[in-house]
């Protein structure tokens, strides 16, 4: 027999676990209802409709995003290509590496002001393979600069609804700044070679008379 205060923390801890069951499935609800009266929920469509898509990239909006049940709707081997010239600019060819970016810019934000995603607008979709998702990141970084992001996420979907294939638009400069102020003392580079060979053996006579100065 379980003494009474085994079974007042078992009682409480069903009632804690029921309650977060209850509050996720009641926030899951209300994403799906979000998305159904803002996107046409098409059905019988080849790809996913934009009602399916937003409810994919819901899972990255608001204070208490859920990146784990947004990349289950991503194919392990996607070929994802962050566009324009910053430190996170590139083509990740897994999810996992480009989740590591994603967590290396949200890690810039500062805690009474974390960078928090919004979904804008969603073009395509449907019997369309690609769709277009106008994104908006708003936040304060550590260093308190003010990090409004416009990003635009072009998606190719399978027909089982996974993201296969990606290009990401954003503001280069503001990323940039972003990571370069807020990283400094928390991540250090250095040369890991045993030794480095000159680029030239010539003496700086020899230098120079060849480069005729």
């Amino acid at each position: 027999m379980l003494s009474p205060r085994i079974s007042n923390f078992l009682s409480l801890a069903l009632l804690s676990f029921s309650l977060h069951t209850a509050l996720r499935i009641q926030h899951v609800s209300a994403q799906n209802t979000t998305c159904n009266s803002i996107y046409p929920n098409i059905p019988n469509t080849t790809y996913p409709n934009q009602a399916q898509i937003c409810t994919v990239f819901s899972h990255l909006t608001g204070a208490n995003p859920n990146g784990t049940a947004f990349f289950q709707n991503v194919a392990d081997n996607v070929n994802w290509t962050i566009e324009g010239t910053h430190p996170l600019a590139g083509e990740y060819l897994n999810k996992t590496v480009f989740e590591a970016a994603l967590v290396r810019i949200s890690a810039t934000g500062s805690a009474a002001s974390p960078l928090l995603l919004s979904l804008e607008n969603i073009i395509g979709g449907g019997d369309e393979q690609w769709s277009v998702q106008e994104l908006r990141v708003l936040g304060v970084c550590i260093n308190g600069l003010i990090f409004d992001n416009r990003y635009a996420w072009v998606t190719r979907w399978n027909t089982q609804g996974i993201i296969v294939q990606a290009r990401a638009y954003l503001d280069s400069t503001l990323v940039t700044t972003a990571l370069v102020a807020n990283e400094l003392g928390l991540f250090t580079y250095s040369d890991l070679r045993d030794s480095i060979s000159p680029f030239v053996t010539l003496s700086a006579k020899e230098l120079a008379a060849a480069s005729g100065l």
